[in-house]
């Protein structure tokens, strides 16, 4: 199957954020990816702090790219700033400062690299995979075809074997 890629551009505000998860969410299912809940929300929260980190430390518009394939979804994100990401270490009552640290935690691989006019950061984060569709339909044939528990009358007795 070829990669599918798709990419948006926002206008870098933070009221974004909210709309740009939906949109990576809806676009991930309109491909025919059956995601699960877990899933589902491992990406808004890998799609909310990568786009929220380019609002705050970028300047301007903000790119989102997503690429999949089966098993896999990479979601990048650019940003007209030149500067390396920080990991921070916040102090424990620190309110930000976690989010890369985050999305570290919820992707499969994740990274950065510069780019003309600012930089990439990305993550990849992995997907279900569908059964492929000769392996469903043999499936759905031999639970079709297995004889399910049978009814009993009121009037029989349940047969047991003793030893």
């Amino acid at each position: 199957m070829p990669t599918l890629v798709t990419r948006f551009v926002l206008s870098g505000i933070k009221e974004e954020v909210s709309p740009a998860r939906r949109m990576v969410v809806d676009k991930v299912r309109a491909w025919g990816v059956r995601l699960d809940g877990e899933t589902t929300d491992a990406i808004r929260l890998v799609v909310s702090e990568l786009v929220t980190n380019a609002v705050l430390h970028g300047v301007g518009p903000v790119t989102v790219e997503l690429c999949h394939q089966p098993g896999s979804l990479v979601i990048g994100v650019f940003d007209s700033s030149e500067a390396m990401p920080d990991v921070d270490h916040p102090a424990l009552g620190a309110e930000g400062g976690r989010g890369l640290g985050l999305v570290g935690f919820l992707a499969v691989r994740s990274g950065w690299e510069p780019v003309e006019h600012g930089k990439r950061v990305w993550a990849e984060v992995a997907l279900p995979k569908a059964a492929p569709a000769v392996r469903a339909a043999v499936l759905r044939r031999f639970f079709l075809a297995r004889p399910g528990p049978r009814a009993r009358s009121g009037s029989e007795a349940p047969s047991s074997a003793t030893a």
